[in-house]
């Protein structure tokens, strides 16, 4: 009777306190801080089932070779976190190495690296904004010749296809449904070969920079209907 009575009121108290947040000011995590939060929990998942699995195999193992001590969980857990701080090491090593014996060779592309074309040196920020300007005094003249409009793609007519090339590589991309002339939408960005942070053209006629993550947030933004 005692427990029958605790659930009730568990349940009315659960009950409760779903309907008080109802108009009520809910914090709750951006979907970059959820993402990450769920990437560190498989992290962590993996790690202990992994420690549970190196566990079960050394101690079989030690069934046949008596001089092998028996390893008890927390060991395992110690024995897998050494051993990935060892391959850490190694593969830093590995990328310093590669570095050394070929400087200069690599570009930092999104979240890794590509080989640097031949002959190709890094744009310069400025270069990279002077570029940008040149693509956006040649949308606001086409818009002033459409009734205010921007173009539907890079492709039509109407614009000169360079200003379109990104020197780094690919096409500057151009956000649908966007009028130039105010606002802060994000019309037109660089493509991922411009790295881990990217010139965007806003639809006020200003030039900043985004990180990959705040760039992504911004244009899921846009496109929800």
């Amino acid at each position: 009777m005692k427990s029958s009575s605790i659930r009730l009121a568990l349940g009315i108290w659960l009950a409760v306190a779903s309907q008080a947040s109802a108009g009520m000011t809910v914090i709750t995590l951006t979907d970059i801080a959820r993402a990450r939060i769920d990437a560190l929990s498989f992290f962590l998942f993996t790690y202990l089932v992994i420690a549970w699995v190196v566990k079960l195999i050394w101690n079989q193992l030690a069934k046949s070779f008596t001089a092998l001590p028996r390893l008890k969980y927390l060991q395992a857990l110690g024995v897998v976190f050494v051993t990935g701080l060892m391959f850490y090491v190694v593969l830093t090593m590995i990328s310093g190495a590669r570095e050394l014996l070929t400087p200069g060779a690599w570009e930092k592309q999104g979240v890794g690296y590509r080989l640097r074309e031949e002959g190709s040196a890094p744009l310069g920020k400025e270069e990279r904004r002077q570029a940008l300007r040149k693509l956006q005094e040649a949308i606001w003249s086409y818009a002033k010749a459409h009734e205010g409009n921007a173009p539907g793609s890079p492709l039509m007519a109407g614009i000169d296809p360079a200003l379109w090339n990104f020197e780094g590589g690919g096409l500057y991309c151009l956000m649908p449904e966007v009028r130039p002339g105010g606002g802060r939408k994000v019309l037109v960005y660089e493509p991922a070969s411009a790295g881990g942070r990217r010139f965007v053209l806003l639809a006020d006629g200003s030039i900043e920079d985004r990180s990959e993550g705040t760039l992504k947030t911004q244009l899921d933004e846009q496109l929800k209907p």
